[in-house]
């Protein structure tokens, strides 16, 4: 049976919060985040509604995590081109064995890459930094709020490798 890490009741409030940037709607229209989606040398999205927003500007992320949801309603995936498909199991409020092994993959080979994941993506930008190459941006969405910007350095991996190691998640490389 395959591990299954659940997010502690503590961390809750603490994951509530952006873990980077937070740029609004109107703000995602302008040019600051143009500029930001433009120069990553890698760019990867969490989430079907950011994952477009940043096709809108001409920008196919190198790396994809989508769900194939919406604010809990089924949507068709972000019509973007990717070279390699990555298909993981992970119900809400976890990370399980298969993303993080998804997860490992999509950073390796042929970009871009799409992680399809069967359940639920919520918690999967906090193992995207966690992998991501230094210099990358993770980009996840932030309901009722706007796109979450985190830059990937060795701060922002090391926070959030602290907060998947509460949940009993050791040992990633990247």
């Amino acid at each position: 049976m395959a591990r299954v890490y659940r997010l502690p009741e503590e961390l809750r409030s603490k994951l509530a919060r952006p873990l980077g940037r937070v740029y609004t709607g109107k703000e995602t229209e302008g040019g600051e985040f143009a500029r930001l989606v433009g120069q990553e040398a890698m760019a990867i999205t969490v989430g079907d509604r950011v994952t477009e927003t940043l096709g809108k500007m001409g920008r196919t992320p190198e790396v994809q995590v989508v769900d194939g949801v919406e604010m809990r309603s089924r949507r068709e995936p972000p019509k973007l081109p990717f070279r390699r498909l990555v298909r993981v199991k992970n119900p809400a409020g976890t990370i399980t064995e298969s993303a993080i092994k998804g997860m490992g993959k999509a950073f390796g080979g042929t970009k871009p890459v799409r992680v399809l994941v069967e359940g639920e993506e919520d918690l999967m930008a906090m193992l995207a930094v966690a992998l991501a190459p230094i210099s990358s941006t993770v980009f996840y969405g932030q309901p009722g709020e706007g796109v979450v910007a985190v830059k990937v350095n060795a701060e922002s991996k090391s926070r959030n490798r602290a907060i998947l190691a509460k949940m009993g998640i050791k040992g990633l490389n990247s």
